[in-house]
């Protein structure tokens, strides 16, 4: 089975690994006060509906229009493919068409202490044919499924864990995949960075930025609906790591945050986890204001 999504966002800058692995080759991770050299780590982000974002903080797109404050990037394809395993395994495979690459705003808590770095938004057309093709694995007991709810104004966002300790990581991951090796865009930005840093090119080819879930790496995923004004609108996926916690010298002294992973040099994404997890958590917040047939 295969889905468009509505939108994506990898946050890359919450890796301290990723950083580290940066800082060793020479980069200015995220910027030197001396020289004003910088290099944000990207945030990888794909949106059907186009994105309107302040021209400073787009680092890299292939279509885009700008009156030199703002940039309007133009509506971008991102597909998930579903496959599942004999052993009843559903892997999850993102796979970005069209993206852009950005560096991350403001925020008052640094990424690295975050515990969801990755979302995937789903529409919620596709609810039937994702309980379709699930429903082999649907069980007639949900029991040890919670549900919460966040949100403001008329967007509401409920999503399910498994175990009343698991609220801030939803339900468990098998094995994930995530980096910035593949992506065109990102390669011609880290080329233009390492020229600006005196990074050596040849240095890039032995650089590891991808992701892999360590064995120790507690991990979940949050399988959410989100409700506009009273209907539903889309299925929400995010990826959290909480443990352990990293240190790494940074340039400006030690960071500590959540460990994002082992690095790896790969440019394949996937998720993997029960599908008789996922089904019973989709099937637990459809419920939640009532029943799933909208």
């Amino acid at each position: 089975m295969e889905v468009e999504l509505e939108r994506m966002g990898v946050f890359f800058p919450a890796s301290l690994e990723i950083q580290e692995e940066l800082l060793k080759a020479g980069f200015k991770v995220p910027y030197d006060k001396g020289s004003g050299r910088k290099t944000p780590i990207p945030v990888v982000v794909s949106s059907r509906e186009g994105r309107r974002i302040r021209r400073s903080r787009l680092l890299k797109a292939k279509d885009f229009e700008s009156d030199g404050k703002f940039a309007l990037v133009q509506g971008e394809r991102t597909l998930m493919e579903l496959e599942l395993t004999e052993r009843g395994f559903l892997v999850l495979r993102p796979k970005p068409i069209e993206y852009h690459l950005e560096e991350i705003g403001f925020t008052s808590i640094p990424p690295r202490v975050w515990g969801t770095w990755a979302s995937f938004s789903i529409p919620f057309s596709a609810y039937d044919e994702l309980a379709d093709f699930l429903g082999d694995f649907r069980k007639d007991n949900g029991n040890g499924f919670y549900t919460a709810s966040r949100g403001s104004g008329g967007r509401i966002e409920v999503y399910a864990y498994k175990g009343r300790s698991k609220k801030d990581l939803g339900i468990p991951v098998f094995g994930y995949s995530l980096g910035l090796h593949g992506l065109t865009l990102f390669e011609e930005y880290l080329g233009e960075k390492a020229e600006e840093n005196d990074v050596p090119k040849e240095r890039l080819r032995y650089l590891k930025l991808g992701l892999k879930k360590r064995k120790e790496t507690k991990t979940g995923l949050k399988v959410g609906i989100v409700w506009e004004n009273g209907r539903p609108v889309e299925i929400t996926l995010k990826l959290s790591t909480t443990e352990p916690r990293i240190r790494i010298q940074g340039l400006y002294g030690e960071l500590v945050g959540k460990s994002r992973g082992e690095l790896v040099r790969t440019d394949d994404w996937y998720v993997i986890i029960h599908a008789s997890d996922f089904i019973t958590a989709l099937e637990a917040v459809g419920r939640a204001f009532g029943g799933n047939s909208y």
